[in-house]
């Protein structure tokens, strides 16, 4: 046998903590963790005599962030986010990179993108996986489906049932890891109402179907009404935003195996559209709205067992702040640290692979000076950063 033949075993390492969280217990458990190349090999006590020890930190780790809806290239504070969209595929990239590496230094080691134009999100997502960015894994939607002059449309549209197979399958084809579609209006553009159906039932039925026939995940961009009762009903997978439900979309999802998804920093904080957008009558208009009627949703989705996670929706570097919203809107620290790891893992179907540190899942680790099951905000402060076992931050 010559050394062609023979393979390096995995690089062993240790991280010790005072306690690492563990989402299913929803307390600390272990002190260290070993990891084994890009994995987590054991969680123990004490550290194994042949492991190097990489970080002795005296403070607590959590999992490493799951973002379950973010955009690469959108700054909303720039403004005109479908302009944003539909920027010069070089300029998009740029800004995709920094902000990508502005969410991976802040926590997010996973990060679910929810539309982007040019296939931009799966070759960022190809680059990730090369190592020529550094940036938390991606994972792509491919184009996302929007009607003709419907809400987040930029250069595609999809009309019909057959254009929307073709879309999905393409999309497939490129290497999505999931189909995003908008089934509401929304706030960030003066197109279509919040709570208007985009989509005829037969199109969502089509949607639903051709995406579950390739053994993926459906998104829908719903702030409520009619539009969100029709996901829900279809059985769409995540319903993102939710900002106008009432009694009916919470009572229609409570038992239910399906996710809602919040994102409040790009509607609430003042980096958000309101520094974007501040010119724009009709969104300022509908965002004033939203606001007020997004926190008595989501305390009311909160007050119920429905399926939560959260995500930035482009506002880089601001899990910490979806996080602590949910407490103030109700949400336990504890149910807020699952929203953002291993709930959003399940929501984006990667709980086998990240949302929790177990043997065989990512190395994926942050590590915190203060225990945010007493003071969530510590979250935006992260000490350091493993992706892969590696430390990136």
């Amino acid at each position: 046998m010559n050394d062609t033949d023979t393979e390096t075993a995995p690089e062993l390492r240790a991280v010790r903590t005072t306690g690492i969280y563990d989402p299913e217990t929803r307390d600390y458990g272990k002190t260290v963790v070993v990891f084994e190349g890009s994995r987590v090999r054991e969680l123990r006590d004490d550290v194994p005599n042949d492991v190097p020890l990489v970080a002795d930190h005296d403070g607590v780790a959590i999992p490493g962030l799951v973002d379950a809806h973010s955009h690469a290239t959108i700054r909303p504070w720039e403004g005109d986010q479908i302009g944003q969209l539909g920027a010069h595929r070089t300029t998009a990239t740029v800004k995709a990179v920094n902000n990508l590496r502005t969410d991976l230094e802040a926590g997010t080691t996973t990060m679910r993108l929810m539309a982007e134009e040019g296939y931009l999100d799966v070759r960022l997502a190809e680059a990730e996986r090369a190592g020529e960015i550094e940036s938390p894994r991606l994972l792509p939607s491919g184009i996302h489906l929007t009607p003709t002059d419907g809400h987040g449309m930029v250069h595609s549209a999809t009309d019909g049932v057959e254009e929307i197979r073709r879309r999905i399958r393409e999309n497939m084809r490129e290497g999505a890891t999931h189909t995003k579609y908008f089934a509401t209006g929304g706030i960030s553009s003066d197109t279509g109402s919040p709570g208007q159906s985009q989509y005829s039932r037969e199109e969502v039925q089509t949607i639903v179907d051709e995406t579950h026939r390739h053994e993926k995940h459906v998104a829908t961009h719903a702030h409520g009404g009619a539009g969100a009762r029709m996901a829900i009903e279809e059985g769409v997978d995540t319903i993102e935003h939710a900002n106008l439900f009432g009694d009916e979309e919470i009572d229609m999802l409570d038992g239910s195996d399906q996710y809602v998804v919040g994102n409040f920093a790009i509607g609430s904080h003042p980096r958000g559209i309101e520094a974007g957008d501040a010119d724009n009558p009709a969104i300022m208009a509908k965002l004033r709205e939203s606001r007020t009627k997004s926190a008595a949703a989501w305390k009311q989705i909160l007050a119920t067992d429905v399926n939560i996670a959260i995500g930035t929706d482009s506002m880089h570097g601001y899990m910490y702040y979806e996080a602590g919203k949910i407490v103030e809107l109700g949400a336990t620290p504890q149910r807020a640290l699952n929203a953002a790891t291993l709930d959003a893992a399940r929501a984006i179907d990667r709980e086998d692979e990240v949302g929790s540190v177990a043997p065989g899942k990512r190395g994926d680790l942050v590590l915190l000076d203060g225990d945010p099951t007493a003071d969530i905000g510590v979250l935006e402060a992260p000490v350091g950063v493993f992706k892969d076992g590696v430390r990136v931050a």
